[in-house]
């Protein structure tokens, strides 16, 4: 359990009854009101010359160690002096004076930069002498804020709403490595497969442009924060309108070394683009080369053994092209990666992929099926497969087929079924995520994934209790947030599943009204839910 490390720590120095023989210096002469300077403006402290008379310094506040924001000073002091006490100052370390009052009571709001300070309350009285107490304080500021922890974190637009084929509307999702959900030790590389058609006519409004270049770097850097080392991109050929997709594609990974491209040549690109004049196998032949020559000498073009990795959809299922030909008059050296597994058997394979397979078991017998053929072939690339579900009621090619995503268990099956194949001594050289963005066809992850479930948070005396209604399975951990306002949060502790309660005195917070909150962190790419606010002071 990670925890914010708090010490409360109450000193008295200066024995508490005697003074303090500090080198004789001029001490700074307070107004009646008392004055607050500036932490960062230090002053010298004062240091009177030793006398016979004692004093004490009696702190009854601040008492705590943890502030979010002003801290309350309040102290009394006493002397033997018969002339009484002369002023009383706050020091955040030595030298640096921040608070000065004539007299012998001290009572004021404190603002401190944020830090670990040993403070200081010192009395000097009329006598030249000087006693003091010290007290331990930290001053933690928020670390981010309600909005930020709830509202929209993805390459999602901004408003885009939940569709009724299961797609999430755009919000808060778990930014934790994909990574993590793969077996111990895994080297696997990491791609997001990506529909470049959004903003073409011919598809469903999403909120976006798929070749707006600035929607290209913000799915970039999301695809990142997740773990994504590269993007697979359903390539429909130069002619159609999409091919500004892939170009911007080409432009952001320029700026972001190690992020991969391949090109998935789609059925659609041979009517799409055909060569003038071509029939299906010469127009395939045509887009090769055109891979070849304007994407794979590009160094983030992925490879495999120094040969740039292509791979295609659905071709053979709707044209008869003789692959020996292709592989004559484009070139030998290229990996070439089929589907399914028949993909492992093709005539000029370098390896296959798994994909969605309806089934009445979500096609996790697909899955299972994939990798039993993929442990025949070690020395061709499997590309494991995982998604959230399957659902085309919405696409205007659909068929009314569905894999329910339960709640997010779907996902993580997926990745259940992999791990039992793989491990760090029989590795998976890549997973494709299944999809980033099908809206269509509701697999898309870029929005991320519902877990269906909610956190529901009280307080009983110093115990924040939570309650979750869902599958915790798909939660990682849960954070709690303070804050004074309701809005600016500090991460006070991260706990790990299965916690329901935290003991909110051992972290000696300064007096004050306190707002509560309770967050279910997901499993990479799931929905992160919050709780509601909830109430607590501390006197």
């Amino acid at each position: 359990m990670r925890r914010l490390a708090l010490f409360a720590l109450l000193l008295c120095t200066v024995g508490c009854g005697g003074f303090s023989a500090l080198p004789s210096q001029k001490s700074p002469v307070p107004n009646s009101g008392g004055t607050q300077n500036p932490p960062s403006t230090p002053s010298p402290t004062p240091t009177p010359s030793p006398t016979g008379y004692s004093g004490t310094v009696q702190i009854t506040s601040p008492t705590q160690a943890l502030f979010l924001s002003g801290i309350h000073f309040a102290a009394t002091a006493s002397t033997t002096c018969p002339q009484g006490v002369a002023s009383m100052g706050i020091y955040a370390s030595s030298g640096n004076l921040v608070y000065s009052v004539k007299g012998a009571n001290l009572d004021t709001m404190v603002h401190l930069a944020p830090g670990s300070y040993q403070a200081l309350v010192q009395e000097l009285d009329n006598c030249n002498g000087a006693a003091s107490s010290e007290v331990a304080v930290t001053v933690q500021p928020p670390t981010t804020t309600l909005s930020a922890q709830t509202s929209n974190n993805t390459s999602t637009a901004d408003d885009f709403k939940s569709l009724s084929d299961g797609d999430e509307g755009a919000t808060n999702v778990s930014k934790s490595d994909l990574h993590t959900l793969l077996y111990t030790g895994s080297t696997t590389e990491i791609y997001a497969e990506l529909q470049p058609w959004f903003g073409d006519k011919r598809h469903m409004k999403v909120g976006y442009v798929s070749w707006d270049p600035a929607q290209v770097e913000k799915q970039l850097v999301d695809m990142q924060s997740r773990g994504i080392t590269g993007v697979i991109i359903d390539w429909y050929g130069p002619a159609d309108d999409t091919e500004a997709t892939t170009l911007a594609w080409l432009a952001a990974v320029a700026n972001h070394p190690g992020f991969k491209i391949i090109i998935m040549i789609d059925k659609g690109a041979i009517k799409l683009s055909p060569c003038p004049g071509c029939n299906p196998q010469q127009t395939l032949i045509y887009l090769v080369n055109y891979v070849l020559q304007n994407y794979a000498t590009s160094p983030a073009y992925a490879s495999l053994n120094g040969n740039p990795i292509i791979t295609q959809f659905d071709i053979d299922l709707h044209y008869s092209i003789d692959w020996k030909t292709v592989q004559a008059q484009t070139s030998s050296n290229i990996a070439w990666i089929f589907e399914n597994n028949e993909g492992f058997s093709h005539s000029i394979t370098s390896g296959s992929w798994s994909w969605v397979n309806i089934s009445e078991n979500y096609g996790f017998d697909y899955l299972n099926k994939f990798y039993k053929t993929a442990e025949k072939y070690p020395h061709e690339m499997a590309w494991g497969g995982t998604y959230k579900g399957f659902n085309d009621t919405l696409a205007s090619w659909g068929q009314g087929r569905i894999i329910d995503q339960q709640c997010g268990e779907t996902w993580l099956e997926t990745f259940n079924i992999l791990n039992n194949y793989y491990s760090a001594s029989t590795q998976l050289p890549i997973l494709q995520l299944i999809t980033w963005n099908d809206y269509e066809e509701g697999t898309e992850i870029e929005s991320g994934i519902d877990n269906c479930l909610s956190v529901n948070a009280n307080v009983e005396g110093s115990y924040l209790q939570w309650s979750v209604s869902g599958n915790e399975q798909t939660v990682s951990q849960y954070v709690v947030y303070i804050s004074v306002d309701g809005e600016r949060l500090l991460a006070l502790d991260t706990l790990p599943v299965g916690s329901r309660q935290l003991d909110l005195s051992s972290f000696n917070l300064g007096s004050g009204s306190y707002t509560l909150y309770v967050q279910a962190i997901g499993q990479p790419t799931i929905k992160n839910q919050m709780s509601a606010p909830v109430q607590f002071t501390v006197n």
